[in-house]
């Protein structure tokens, strides 16, 4: 799967309403706006007569307008309006649309010439009903690097330690890992309740848990109860902008309950706000490391515990699916 033949994440739905919003997608910066019958319209963020950044302008009648001489655009590109002269509308685009469309509360691109033929990709379905929210975020990172980050167990007992698991008390589980049709997975069972603070609080009886890469850019980790259903699932959509920065969308997911959905969701974005910067700071703390060491060009080392890296690095190299056997193994987590 090529990067500019996929579906990228850019915004949140709700985001996107009567004003432009600017993004970057591998490298590439782009307006988002509403077109006159609601869909979201997608165009370079240039205006090519004296080239202002249209997201600086306004939306006029699902038209995007340039701030500096009121140039109109449609959502195909077209100019529409130049005031202060007589000129008819362009039939011929000024400016190259790029294809759009909206998923999971997501608002998608795709810089390719051609639409992708599969759809965007999708958290994993639930039966259930699930209080949802969604936390964004930035960082200098490479998508590699946050994937493996998201779905690593081994360095929470030191990024996150006591938060989520402390390095003295650890348990032994066993985690099956097997190839998907578009990614990897491990699935974890014997496994009780984390040591950290968050599971003791907001988990109750543990069954299984999962951690899932899908391409081009989803993690996901799936924790579920001994009867089945979701205790957690955290859907993180990863985005290359430009310049080494990685845009984050991630949907957190859990069961509905007593405590009252916007309590739950208010304690639950502080405590995944802590999560989320001590990870930003180790990440670009590698980030700048792998800079410093730029001339001289490694491979990371894997060990044993490293269940997901591997795959997720394979899978981004090649775009294709991994071919492997299942493995099943014990670890101590």
């Amino acid at each position: 799967m090529s990067q500019v033949n996929a579906w990228w994440p850019v915004a949140l739905s709700h985001q996107l309403r009567n004003a432009p919003l600017a993004c970057q997608l591998l490298g590439l910066p782009l307006v988002l706006f509403r077109d006159e019958g609601g869909r979201a319209a997608v165009l370079p963020d240039r205006c090519p007569h004296r080239f202002a950044p249209l997201s600086a302008g306004k939306v006029r009648d699902g038209q995007i307008e340039c701030p500096y001489h009121g140039w109109r655009f449609a959502a195909d590109g077209r100019c529409t309006r130049v005031p202060g002269t007589e000129q008819a509308a362009c039939n011929k685009p000024l400016l190259d649309s790029v294809q759009s469309c909206e998923a999971h509360g997501l608002v998608w691109v795709s810089p390719g010439p051609e639409r992708p033929q599969a759809p965007p990709v999708a958290p994993a379905p639930q039966q259930q009903n699930l209080d949802t929210f969604w936390i964004t975020d930035q960082v200098q990172c490479s998508l590699q690097d946050a994937a493996e980050n998201f779905l690593d167990g081994f360095h929470t007992h030191f990024v996150h330690a006591g938060w989520i698991r402390h390095d003295r008390q650890r348990q032994k589980l066993r985690v099956r890992v097997r190839a998907l049709a578009d990614g990897v997975e491990a699935v974890y069972s014997e496994e009780g309740k984390q040591s950290g603070l968050i599971s003791h609080w907001f988990e109750g009886e543990r069954g299984v848990s999962m951690g899932r890469f899908r391409l081009p850019g989803l993690a996901e980790i799936e924790y579920r109860d001994a009867r089945g259903g979701v205790n957690l699932l955290v859907s993180a959509w990863m985005t290359p902008s430009g310049d080494g920065q990685l845009r984050l969308f991630a949907r957190v997911a859990t069961t509905r309950g007593v405590l009252p959905a916007l309590l739950k969701r208010w304690v639950l974005r502080r405590l995944f706000g802590v999560i989320l910067r001590q990870d930003r700071q180790i990440l670009e703390r590698v980030s700048a490391n792998q800079r410093r060491f730029h001339r001289i060009p490694a491979t990371p080392l894997d060990g044993p515990q490293d269940l997901l890296g591997p795959g997720i690095r394979q899978l981004l190299e090649n775009g294709q699916p991994l071919v492997f056997a299942e493995r099943e193994l014990e670890i101590w987590l």
